[in-house]
């Protein structure tokens, strides 16, 4: 008996729902760095998409509004203490939606922490600024969130269970916390050093002074990647991209951009343009493995299989004793045909004893029938299905193997 398994791995399979083109960019702009994610990571950035499926119907909006001032310091121009403002109220109002959600919804059955409530729902809901004031020393902000909140509170309970479509917003609000530490370090070294009478003070202070600029050009970048991420969970592409795109010219040295934009080339089958700016940020950051994974994938699809295998195998090689990044390394060369690849991190993965080995099972099983070696793969499946995997007892059940 011959079967073929199918199994929606990375950009496949996902239902993104329709594109819709010329949307334009909210008037508005929603305003307020990680090593091994790889866990979660090989498809983190894309898979992001579909939490929402489509736009909600506001039924019982709930309406969150907070205000921040923000008190300039030496190095600070107006463009600099607003990006810091709007960050600043942006937590603000994302604590208090996050407050409202655990104590109002079915959050509060769904074991999350309220940070991850707070981290996902920047995902979902967006932030309206209403009044903003700006008098050489202060600026002054007053936002608000609208949203369906027990449309929120199933998008983000949803984003629970699958753990790729969080990584990238984990990342942003990580980066975030890290430019603002780094922003009010570096407020308190200027004015040190502007007070110091030592030689080489214009020297630092400039050096300051950049510095501080490529944080909060990072900061408000970070705000356009987090648009761009709610475009694409609703299908309009372009639009997305656009939003990335701004990120890019916002902080044209920061490499995350750059991944976030051409996961999302990959989406929009545009996969010259995803593998320029893939490698451009592997430029920037060559460790990155969210980046090398991605680029892996890429080569794959532009059918250059050895370099694209290569270029996984990195990913896996800095995760050794992950069975997950095994895993998910084996099902993507399942998807482009690779079974003999395949097999390799799949017996990885089986070997490490991951908490979900039914899963390892049941894609070296359509790895095995790919190499037309069916009673290997009738053998793996019937494990698959032992060890609870449910597309392994579907698929036992109809073939009656």
């Amino acid at each position: 008996m011959r079967f073929r398994i199918a199994f929606p791995v990375g950009l496949h399979g996902w239902n993104y729902g329709p594109c819709r083109k010329n949307l334009p960019l909210p008037l508005v702009t929603i305003k307020k760095r990680g090593v091994n994610h790889l866990a979660i990571l090989l498809t983190a950035t894309m898979t992001l998409i579909g939490v929402l499926g489509s736009h909600p119907a506001v039924a019982s909006p709930v309406t969150v509004v907070r205000e921040y001032t923000y008190h300039a310091g030496d190095a600070d121009s107006k463009l600099t203490c607003r990006a810091v403002a709007l960050e600043q109220v942006k937590r603000l109002l994302l604590e208090e939606l996050g407050t409202y959600l655990i104590s109002n919804t079915i959050v509060k059955d769904a074991t999350l922490t309220k940070d991850e409530v707070i981290t996902y729902s920047a995902g979902v809901v967006a932030t309206v600024v209403i009044e903003e004031r700006w008098n050489g020393e202060e600026y002054y902000m007053k936002a608000k969130i609208t949203a369906d909140a027990d449309e929120v509170a199933k998008s983000v309970a949803a984003m629970r269970d699958d753990q790729e479509k969080t990584t990238e917003l984990n990342q942003l609000r990580t980066q975030a916390s890290e430019s603002l530490k780094e922003i009010e370090r570096l407020r308190k070294e200027l004015a040190a050093a502007k007070a110091s009478n030592a030689e080489d003070n214009a020297t630092k202070v400039s050096s300051i002074q950049e510095d501080y600029d490529r944080e909060v050009e990072r900061l408000t970048a970070k705000d356009y990647l987090e648009q761009g991420i709610r475009l694409r969970k609703v299908g309009t592409l372009d639009d997305a991209i656009a939003a990335f795109s701004n990120a890019i010219t916002t902080a044209p040295g920061w490499y995350r951009p750059y991944v976030t934009r051409g996961a999302t080339y990959i989406l929009a089958s545009q996969n010259d343009n995803a593998l320029m700016d893939i490698e451009k940020a592997l430029q920037l950051n060559p460790l990155d493995t969210t980046a090398t994974g991605l680029h892996g994938i890429v080569l794959l699809k532009l059918s250059r299989g050895d370099e694209g295998v290569a270029e996984l195998g990195k990913v896996a090689a800095a995760s050794p004793r992950d069975g997950n990044v095994a895993a998910n390394i084996g099902g993507i060369l399942v998807k482009y045909k690779l079974p003999t690849e395949a097999i390799s991190f799949l017996n990885h993965a089986i070997d490490l004893k991951t908490n979900d080995r039914g899963r390892s099972y049941f894609l070296r099983a359509q790895a095995y029938s790919q190499l037309g070696d069916n009673k290997r793969a009738v053998a793996d499946l019937r494990t698959a299905a032992r060890l609870g995997n449910p597309k392994a007892i579907e698929l036992l059940r109809r073939s009656a193997l």
